[in-house]
């Protein structure tokens, strides 16, 4: 197979040119992959993605998205995304699980040509490069699972690409078997639905090297970002165990070539996040 990676974002064109950049240096061409954008048509302006997209997946985007399960679905998929109210299965997940649907009802063939698929969002922040792909092993970042397992970046070999983008359906099929789920997600649906096709063995974890990020106008259709990036324009950081973690393994492997004015600021907000930890824990050891 002569093509051997293609990296999809999925979603709303959130996090900004300071994560896209980063996507195309630490992912897109240290792996030499093509890009796939697969958005709404009312987001699209002039980013820079455009033009670094093979592939431009763009679709109508209903004004409500209920417009598009009950042209697709039967009325049960209102019951099974209300087992998730207030998860941000039923904010955002019924989002996300639709736009994979649009990808394997129209693009499955595309997608098949390649040998390694990179299914990730746009609001991804990088601080290292990509690991390639180990054999026909699913590769996920390690951490935030939420009692199941992160559902913001994937790499999987193509041949379970039909399987992987086929959750939606996955779970609408079998959402009544999950109602006993005291905390039933995104995350949980996510991990119910890899080991429904994939041997658990060969998913496998991998060190963090992004972070979740938003810019001062984006719009969230569930977790707010609380903690600005210190130091850069307009950058705030949406988890930040995700950020404390990625800079942890970027100081790991740490060397003087990595040291730029972006690490520089990752290293100030890492120390100053720490410090907020420790303080706040002395602080309930002192009032306990």
């Amino acid at each position: 197979m002569d093509k051997k990676y293609l990296i999809i974002l999925g979603g709303s064109p959130r996090g900004g040119e300071k994560a896209w950049n980063s996507l195309y240096k630490f992912v897109k061409n240290n792996l030499d992959a093509d890009l796939a954008i697969c958005t709404g048509d009312k987001w699209i302006s002039k980013q820079s993605f455009l033009k670094e997209a093979k592939y431009h997946w763009v679709f109508k985007e209903p004004e409500n998205w209920s417009e598009y399960y009950n042209q697709n679905f039967d009325q049960n998929w209102d019951e099974a995304f209300k087992l998730g109210k207030n998860t941000g299965l039923l904010e955002s997940g019924y989002i996300h699980f639709a736009i994979k649907d649009i990808i394997l009802k129209k693009y499955i063939k595309t997608i098949k040509e390649y040998e390694y698929i990179i299914y990730s969002r746009f609001d991804q922040l990088y601080v290292n490069y990509h690991p390639h792909a180990l054999e026909d092993n699913i590769l996920i970042p390690e951490g935030e699972d939420y009692f199941g397992i992160f559902d913001r970046h994937i790499m999987f070999p193509s041949k379970v690409a039909e399987e992987y983008f086929n959750i939606l359906n996955f779970y609408l099929d079998n959402f009544k078997k999950f109602s006993h789920i005291n905390y039933l997600n995104c995350e949980t649906i996510n991990k119910l639905h890899l080991e429904s096709f994939y041997s658990n063995d060969k998913i496998l974890r991998s060190k963090r090297i992004q972070f979740t990020v938003a810019e001062k106008d984006d719009k969230t259709n569930w977790r707010v970002p609380k903690y600005k990036l210190h130091f850069s324009r307009n950058l705030k950081i949406k988890y930040p165990d995700e950020f404390i973690k990625a800079v942890q393994n970027l100081n790991l492997m740490f060397t003087y070539k990595k040291l730029d004015y972006f690490v520089l600021i990752c290293e100030l907000n890492y120390f100053y996040l720490i410090l907020r930890q420790k303080l706040g824990s002395l602080k309930k050891l002192i009032f306990r």
